[in-house]
């Protein structure tokens, strides 16, 4: 399989994970645990959508963004499960665009976007759910990630985690 056909696939593969397949799993939690206690986030309809609103734009801003900077200046993708490359792997360490301020802007943008659905159902139990998921690509994902780049990129990798925020962006490490 080709380059572009992999990237292709591991895009589509990854959107129906992120978008389709992650959230069905938080809904279905979400209905089975509200069963038990439910407590509702936001109780003015307006805000609520502004809430999700504004979480969607950011979300999708972080998260295209990254895409886009990933394969333009990486000439690679993100997918990689369980050491099998869906798509090819960056051949250039990005640091610009989202990247200045979070070396995970995908998964920041993603959690973005799983707060805004948590807040359209409207459950606490959705946003526990959500971090969950977070605490888990941070601590399981990510981590391995981070040892690849470092392993690939070595030193360039090094300098840009000391003055780069892990997820939340403009909140630099102490380093």
């Amino acid at each position: 399989m080709n380059n572009s056909n992999k990237m292709t696939l591991g895009y589509i593969l990854g959107g129906l994970l992120v978008l389709i397949l992650i959230p069905s799993v938080i809904y279905s939690l979400t209905i089975l645990t509200d069963l038990i206690y439910k407590i509702d986030l936001v109780q003015n309809i307006t805000i609520q959508w502004i809430i999700v609103l504004l979480l969607l734009v950011i979300g999708f801003s972080f998260g295209f963004s990254s895409i886009i900077y990933q394969n333009i200046i990486g000439k690679g993708g993100p997918l990689e499960i369980s050491n099998i490359e869906i798509s090819p792997k960056t051949k250039n360490l990005v640091v610009s665009g989202p990247y200045r301020y979070t070396r995970n802007p995908m998964l920041f943008g993603t959690f973005l976007i799983y707060l805004a659905f948590a807040t359209w159902i409207n459950s606490l139990n959705a946003i526990l759910l959500v971090i969950l998921f977070i605490v888990f690509m941070l601590s399981v994902v990510v981590r391995n990630e981070e040892k690849r780049l470092l392993k690939d990129f070595g030193n360039q990798y090094e300098e840009y985690r000391r003055k780069t925020s892990l997820f939340i962006p403009w909140f630099p490490r102490n380093k």
